[in-house]
Formats: C-alpha cells, sequence, structure tokens
C-alpha cells in the first residue's frame, strides 16, 4: 500500500509540472480503465514500451526525480494536512532529516483515515485517469483499517448499556429466570461441578406490548454483557444465500465479543416452520433457517452466546428450533396482573404532577386488560392533554378522557345524533349494565359510558376483567350470553319494531360463544358432534339455538322487571355520558330493592 501510495503521489506531482492539456492530448496517454494495476515491488519498471501501467513517457522518469518529489510531497502534505483528515491522514514518520534512496518506499505510517470523508479527499488530489484505480482500492483500504470489532457490516454491538431491570416494573419471576441464565453463562465454572449445561436460548412469548424487546434490553445492561439486537426481517432478502451469510456474519461477531447476548425480535420471521415442497418460493427461508439451527448447537460449539428471540406467534416457529439445547426455555409474557400493573404505574407516573383525584390504586383498577405498553402510554398522553390545556397538573379528567380514546378511538369531530337516537343508545347500554348487574357470579361493573367521538361506538359497558380469568363455567357463559344480549332486548321493550343496528357486533359475539359452547366446549346434549352427516349439523343448529333462547328467556325476565329503572338512569345517561355503578345500586337500593331477588 505505502508503494502504491508513493506512485499515486508521484503521478500527482508530475500532472502538476506539466501542462494537463499536454498530458491529457498526449497521444502515449492511453490507460485501460477496466483493468486494475497491480502496483508494487522495490523497483519500477524501465520500459517506456509498458503502456500497460504507465501514463506516458514522462513518467518514466520517477526514479531519477523520487528523491526531490519526496521532500516536496512532504511539504505538501503539511500544508494540506487539515484539509484532508485532520490529522488522521498518512503521516510521515516525526523525524524531518529522513533520506530516501532511490527505488526504495517512502517512510510512510500505515495509519489510513476512520472517516470515509477523508478518502475521498485523498482520492480528490488524484488527476481523473489515477483516480479510477484510487477509488477501486477505497473499500479495501477501510476494510483493513478496522480495528473495531464491536460492529459488522450489518449488525453493532452494544456495549456498557445504561438500562437495566428497574425500568421494568412487575415480572420478579421472569427477571429471576433471566438473572439465572446470564449467571450461568458469565459464571460457568460454578455450575460445573453440578454437570450442568449453558442454557443456549430463550424465546419471549406473548401479546404485543408487554415488554418482550425491554426485558432483552434490560438483560444485557444488568449484567453488563455484549447485546446484538437484531430483526428476523433482517435476514429476509430476495438473493439466494443472503440470509445464511448474514446469520453467519452476526454469530462471528458475537464469537468475538463473547460473551454475548443476541436478541432476535419477531423471531418468527427467520424461524417459521419449513415446508416440505422443493419448489416452494420459501426455500431461501429455510436455508437461513438451517444456517440458524446449526450456529445454535451444530458440531461446532458456541459457548458463551446466548440467543433471545421475541414472537407473538409461538406455534408458528419449527419444532426444530425450539427444541431443548437449541431454545431451552421459554417464557409466556402476559398481560400485567395488579401487583405488575401497580409497578409500572408507579414507574411512569413518577416526575408527572398530578392531583389528589387520582391514586395508584384506582388507576390499577382502570388499567385491568391493559397492556404494559398501553398504561405507559396512557399517563403520558394524559400529562401531554393537561399541558395542552395549559395546565400544570394532570387530573383524572384527563385520565379518563385518554382511557375512551384507548377502549374505543378516537375522530376529530363528534357524531351528530338526534335526542331520540341518543336516547335509543342509552336504553340499550343499559340493558348491558342492568343483565349484568343483576346476574350472579359474573363480573363487576365499572361504568356505562356514551362517547361521542369514538368512530364506531357510540356508547359502551365496562365490565371488570380479572386476572388470568382463563377457565368459565357453563352459567358463566350462559350469563354472558345474557349480557350480550341485553342490549337489543331492551330495544326491543322500549322502541317495539324500532330496532337499531347497534345491536351486531353483540349478536355476532353470542352466535360465536353459542357455537363454542356445543362444538368446542362439549356443553351440549352430547361431547362430540360429528360434522360429517347433515342429520349431526340439524342436531347441531338446534342445540345452538336452544342455548340462544334460554339466554335470551333469561336476559328478557330481567328486562321487564327493571324497566323503571333503565328508562330512569338512561336520562342522565343521555345527560351525563357517564354513568358509575354506585349510582346504579344506590337507585336499586333505595327505589327498586325487589330486583335484587330477581336471582
Amino acid at each position: 500500500m505505502k508503494v502504491f501510495y508513493l506512485l499515486l503521489c508521484a503521478v500527482t506531482m508530475t500532472f502538476s509540472l506539466k501542462s494537463p492539456k499536454h498530458v491529457l492530448n498526449n497521444s502515449k496517454c492511453k490507460l485501460n480503465m477496466n483493468k486494475k494495476y497491480p502496483i508494487g515491488g522495490n523497483k519500477l519498471p524501465t520500459d517506456p514500451n509498458d503502456k500497460e501501467y504507465y501514463v506516458n513517457k514522462d513518467l518514466l522518469d520517477v526514479d531519477n526525480k523520487i528523491e526531490k518529489l519526496a521532500e516536496e510531497m512532504k511539504k505538501l502534505r503539511k500544508e494540506k494536512y487539515k484539509m484532508i483528515g485532520n490529522e488522521k491522514g498518512l503521516k510521515l514518520n516525526n523525524n524531518d532529516n529522513t533520506t530516501l534512496p532511490n527505488n526504495s518506499e517512502l517512510p510512510i505510517n500505515n495509519e489510513l483515515p476512520d472517516d470515509d470523508d477523508d478518502l475521498d479527499s485523498y482520492s480528490n488530489l488524484v488527476p481523473p485517469g489515477i483516480r479510477v484505480i484510487f477509488n477501486q482500492q477505497i473499500p479495501n483500504l477501510r476494510r483493513k483499517n478496522k480495528e473495531d470489532e464491536t460492529e459488522s457490516d450489518n449488525f453493532q454491538v452494544i456495549k456498557n448499556s445504561n438500562m437495566n431491570f428497574s425500568y421494568i416494573g412487575g415480572y420478579s419471576l421472569v427477571k429471576e429466570e433471566l438473572i439465572q441464565c446470564a449467571d450461568m453463562l458469565v459464571n460457568f465454572e460454578k455450575y460445573k461441578k453440578y454437570n450442568v449445561r449453558t442454557p443456549k436460548g430463550l424465546i419471549l412469548e406473548g401479546p404485543p406490548g408487554n415488554g418482550k424487546t425491554l426485558l432483552a434490553k434490560c438483560f444485557s445492561g444488568e449484567i453488563n454483557v455484549s447485546f446484538i439486537p437484531v430483526s428476523g426481517a433482517q435476514f429476509q432478502e430476495k438473493y439466494v444465500g443472503v440470509g445464511a451469510s448474514r446469520v453467519r456474519e452476526l454469530f462471528k461477531l458475537a464469537d468475538e465479543n463473547k460473551p454475548c447476548i443476541v436478541f432476535i425480535d419477531e423471531i418468527d420471521a427467520i424461524g417459521r416452520k419449513r415446508t416440505t415442497d422443493d419448489k416452494n418460493p420459501n426455500s431461501e427461508r429455510d436455508s437461513t433457517l438451517n444456517e440458524l439451527l446449526v450456529n445454535l448447537d451444530g458440531f461446532t460449539t458456541s459457548n458463551g452466546i446466548f440467543v433471545m428471540g421475541a414472537t407473538n406467534r409461538l406455534d408458528l416457529l419449527d419444532s426444530a428450533l425450539t427444541r431443548p439445547g437449541r431454545i431451552d426455555k421459554s417464557i409466556f409474557i402476559g398481560l400485567p396482573d395488579a401487583k405488575t400493573r401497580e409497578s409500572i404505574l408507579n414507574i411512569h407516573i413518577n416526575g408527572k404532577p398530578h392531583d389528589s383525584s387520582i391514586s395508584v390504586e384506582n388507576l390499577i383498577e382502570m388499567t385491568q386488560g391493559l397492556s404494559g405498553a398501553q398504561i405507559e402510554n396512557l399517563l403520558n398522553e394524559a400529562m401531554l392533554l393537561s399541558l395542552r390545556s395549559n395546565k400544570e397538573i394532570m387530573t383524572k379528567t384527563e385520565i379518563e378522557y385518554i382511557l375512551n380514546r384507548i377502549l374505543v378511538g378516537w375522530q376529530s369531530s363528534q357524531h351528530t345524533y338526534t335526542d331520540k337516537l341518543l336516547y335509543q343508545i342509552a336504553i340499550h347500554e343499559m340493558g348491558h349494565a342492568i343483565v349484568g348487574l343483576l346476574s350472579q357470579d359474573y363480573n363487576k361493573l365499572l361504568k356505562v359510558s356514551l362517547n361521542l367521538w369514538s368512530p364506531k361506538t357510540p356508547g359502551y359497558t365496562l365490565f371488570e376483567t380479572k386476572d388470568n380469568d382463563n377457565l368459565f363455567t357453563k352459567q358463566r357463559l350462559i350469563t354472558h350470553l345474557m349480557v350480550l344480549l341485553g342490549g337489543r332486548i331492551a330495544e326491543e321493550e322500549f322502541f317495539n319494531e324500532a330496532i337499531s343496528t347497534g345491536a351486531s357486533k353483540d349478536l355476532e359475539d353470542a352466535k360465536s360463544l353459542a357455537e363454542n359452547m356445543i362444538l368446542t366446549f362439549g356443553m351440549g346434549s352430547k361431547l362430540i358432534y360429528p360434522h360429517a352427516s347433515d342429520r349431526s349439523k340439524e342436531i347441531i343448529d338446534t342445540e345452538i339455538s336452544e342455548l340462544v333462547d334460554i339466554a335470551y328467556t333469561k336476559a328478557k325476565i330481567i328486562i321487564l322487571n327493571s324497566k323503571k329503572l333503565i328508562e330512569e338512569c338512561a336520562n342522565v345517561l343521555t345527560t351525563e355520558h357517564i354513568l358509575t355503578p354506585e349510582f346504579i345500586e344506590k337507585k336499586i337500593n333505595t327505589k327498586y330493592l325487589h330486583l335484587k331477588f330477581l336471582n
């Protein structure tokens, strides 16, 4: 490289001594632009007919002029120093008395510029003909000069992250599991006497917004090891072999920075189940997956590298990827429970001024069913709304306003309904609320609301969502059917044939639930119904209809006995646009005490 740069400098000086017009118009100035010129060696060729290596005959006198040019180049380099790289470019030795014998290399250090602009500035000093050769060498110069091993062409290592588990509220058991994995990764000798194997990988599964990516970020900062974040989509390209080569590049970089955590977000993009069809267009993705499998647990070991993945659909992943030895652990990160919500709220309400109407205890109840990201967004948007209203303190009003937007959406203008239609919406919602409130074994009523800013749901009734509520009795499901049908039944009793389309979603949900109760949950007259014959289909349809009729009859009894209560509450709801369960229960206890004995 030193001799190469010497020739470039020499050509530059020679061109500066001659008229550019004379040089370019010289009939002997013939340079093959399509050829990379192999310049090197201790002795320069002297054959004047060797036009493949020299621009013209005048350049053959370089040997005789080398000492003079060397001194002039030293001066020129000092003058151009700031322009070509802020003291990062090619440097002469500090000894100013250096003498250069003929046919020797210039005493140049092997320091090359780190910045792209530095190399480009060198290129600008080279005449156009030679510049082609120089530009071809720039990528190689950059690669050879690269001393930092914390990044590759497509990936980068993050070290000394300032995030740790204090940024995450709750999930204590998940943190304990991750800490032990880290301890085994860093202090393997501690576990060696127990004949245990270092875990190779872990997958975080669950609905979006619950902190899978955040857990991985904070995990690396907590144990202070190298961290390489990537996306599964980075391995998907239309060119054959690109995905597999990037996997090799990723693990090579991780191996150079051990111990290292590799986090693959949306790992199902690279780890999806392989197909058996050789002509399938997904064969390139299969090759990428095969490369990942080999690097995780193939003939070569990858001790010191821990792979973490995040996905919303664990069922989509290939079984060869999720087997022990490759992905040893799978942790489900679900919606936060009450304790976790409390920790999340304490983190994100810190620093946000709020009045006494807001308490963490009330917020825990209000945020049931929300993900961690939604809870953070709720407090953030509520504070922004307060500031937009020129208030420096957040109140419960802003919290409820943003919560409505999260639950049912928001549009830029209010719906304009007639008083009669608005009253009908209120009657519909009170039908849901009263059936749920007066039914046994049903979730607690939280509020009834009219939200005219919602694009599709002008009214809604909100019930409590219990943590880990995923096991139901038949009676509980029938009660849910009753609540779903309560809105339509109330409209029928108050408006006869003038019913609205507002119950369309309720009826769709009721039909789906009744079908699942008969076909999936085995809650009909038979446990299993064959689908092959028309007779079986007729039996199934009959049982679904009977189940819906039972729920409809029970809900109608409650509505008929509560018409005055529904009417009174609907009038208040039309005016106030919100009703609390305390208001309805107070009405029942003072005026409609007999309703407590319906069930």
